[in-house]
């Protein structure tokens, strides 16, 4: 795993978030790399313990098309394994987007998105929390503490709850 860690590192340089929507390399295969129904990330079978190389792999993740997650670097694409939503948002907070009021949402990999019409909330099936719609076809889960802080934030109305953000309304129910 160390020498595609380095490689990957290598081929990324210091970019925040890699241009994905720009790579379009050859499938190089499948990798036993597989995010399971809780947001843990697996290596042949073996938890993926350390935080930077889950962070790393989470900023390389796509899901295309043919409804399959792949790992992107310029030069390689490897086909991975997940079973719902392969990150997870840790924390919620409030902030403001160009003079908007706003919900800030810290995903798994460390990056901070504000819940709008770009990054939308969704409301996951069967009643088990809620979503957020990120770049390159990935969803990011909320985690049960970030899910109760936003409860706080609810509001109503005559059609029922909603989370206000970025100027957009997302309908709870």
């Amino acid at each position: 795993m160390s020498d595609f860690y380095q490689r990957i590192e290598g081929q990324l340089g210091s970019e925040t978030l890699p241009p994905l929507d720009r790579w379009s390399p050859d499938l190089s295969g499948d990798i036993d790399i597989r995010i399971d129904s809780q947001g843990r990330w697996f290596h042949e079978g073996r938890p993926i313990e350390r935080a930077s190389l889950v962070a790393l792999f989470a900023r390389i993740l796509r899901r295309e098309a043919d409804g399959h997650y792949y790992l992107l670097t310029p030069y390689e694409k490897w086909r991975i394994l997940v079973e719902e939503h392969p990150l997870r948002i840790i924390a919620v907070e409030q902030g403001a987007d160009e003079g908007s009021q706003c919900i800030v949402v810290v995903a798994n990999n460390g990056v901070r998105y504000a819940v709008s019409s770009k990054y939308p909330m969704c409301l996951c099936p069967n009643d088990e929390g809620a979503f957020v719609q990120l770049d390159h076809g990935i969803t990011a889960k909320l985690e049960r503490p970030a899910w109760y802080q936003l409860c706080e934030w609810v509001q109503s109305d005559d059609q029922g709850l909603y989370l206000a953000s970025a100027g957009d309304v997302f309908r709870l129910s």
